[in-house]
């Protein structure tokens, strides 16, 4: 029998440690957006199909993730539709008959949620309920709206991109409405997401495995997470917020221009000591060394990357799927500074385009990465 805290190829004591089902539910990315998309084919969103609304109000209540999501859509989506997206925290006043208010939250009683939905209800504009339709939220509804409420169920903390598939579905199905260059293929998404989880599951090893690669790169550092973009921002503090949740690590988000500016303003970038000539009772506890991770798209890799030479212990998170189901590992350990110029991940081509496709599936994949990260982080820790 194993004794101790199991390394991260010891798949028995990391399955044993997985009390909670983590390693499950961090996987059912694809399987949330595929629920989504099959709710759609369905015919759940054919009341929009012939509607112009004035505009599209995303309600998230009291929930992060939720939050996260629907900024996310906003920002991928706003600049490629003719109809304004608007998120908040509660229902706006002004919203009426002209509008659509889409609910997302992983709390049916968020009592924030349930009175978005009495009040949209009852001004008459057209609901979408992406939330457990239960309790009170369902008694505010009474009936009506459009249910594309949860179908597959996973940790509050990992439903980010189900939220995402929602959002993105209602805007899509405003088939009216003009929308500028392809839209979001929900299918395609959803199995690539499931790639990604397959790539890094518990049975494969540590040297083909990218988030058992990173678990170890984030292992005993300080961490500040990154994005050069609105939307990959976003991503960033979402991610965050779940590396400190699951894993129980404090990590910091910025934009990637200012971790540059702070590296060259205050020399935080600068290498820490090295353990092997470090004498703690003469030297003192050794500094935590930072690591800053920077999610980004294929398309802005290159850009990313000379941005990155100023930065001292750096990791590029570049979301693409692999081509084959064994994608080649790179090193992981020690800065990009110096290394030739490829992904540390999965390989993706430079010129994937600037599609709105995939720069959505580009994010979602790099947060999977890094939120599969987390939980082989925590199990390492035995807690």
């Amino acid at each position: 029998m194993r004794t101790g805290i199991p390394d991260l190829d010891d798949v028995e004591g990391l399955v044993a440690l997985d009390v909670d089902g983590l390693l499950q539910s961090v996987a059912r990315a694809g399987a949330q957006v595929r629920a989504v998309a099959e709710a759609v084919r369905e015919g759940g969103l054919r009341p929009l199909a012939d509607l112009r609304p004035r505009s599209v109000v995303v309600v998230f209540g009291s929930s992060r993730t939720a939050a996260c999501a629907a900024e996310l859509a906003v920002a991928v989506l706003a600049a490629h539709t003719d109809v304004p997206l608007v998120c908040g925290p509660a229902l706006p006043g002004w919203v009426g008959p002209l509008d659509v208010v889409v609910i997302v939250g992983d709390d049916a009683g968020d009592m924030a949620l349930a009175d978005a939905a009495a009040r949209a209800a009852r001004r008459r504009a057209e609901v979408v309920i992406g939330a457990p339709m239960e309790g009170p939220l369902r008694d505010a509804v009474g009936g009506t709206g459009i249910d594309l409420s949860p179908r597959v169920h996973v940790d509050r903390r990992f439903g980010f991109a189900g939220f995402v598939a929602v959002i993105v579905s209602v805007v899509m199905g405003l088939s009216s409405v003009r929308f500028s260059g392809a839209g979001p293929d929900l299918d395609a998404l959803a199995d690539a997401l499931d790639a990604e989880a397959a790539t890094n599951h518990v049975a494969r090893e540590l040297f083909r495995n990218q988030a058992k690669l990173l678990a170890s790169r984030m292992s005993g550092t300080t961490m500040v997470l990154c994005g050069d973009t609105p939307a990959s921002v976003t991503v960033a503090a979402h991610a965050a917020r779940t590396v400190l949740a699951v894993a129980g690590d404090a990590c910091g988000a910025a934009d990637v221009a200012d971790a540059v500016a702070l590296v060259r303003d205050h020399g935080s970038g600068d290498a820490p000591v090295d353990s092997l000539f470090h004498d703690p009772f003469i030297d003192g506890p050794a500094p935590r060394a930072t690591t800053i991770l920077v999610l980004g798209v294929p398309r802005h890799e290159w850009r990313l990357r000379r941005l990155l030479g100023a930065l001292g212990d750096a990791v590029l998170v570049v979301g693409s799927t692999p081509a084959d189901a064994a994608p080649a590992a790179f090193p992981v350990a020690g800065s990009l500074v110096g290394q030739e110029d490829r992904p540390i991940y999965p390989d993706s081509p430079s010129d994937a385009g600037g599609d709105l496709p995939a720069d959505l599936e580009a994010l979602l994949l790099a947060l999977l990465r890094v939120d599969m990260a987390a939980v082989y982080l925590r199990l390492i820790r035995g807690s």
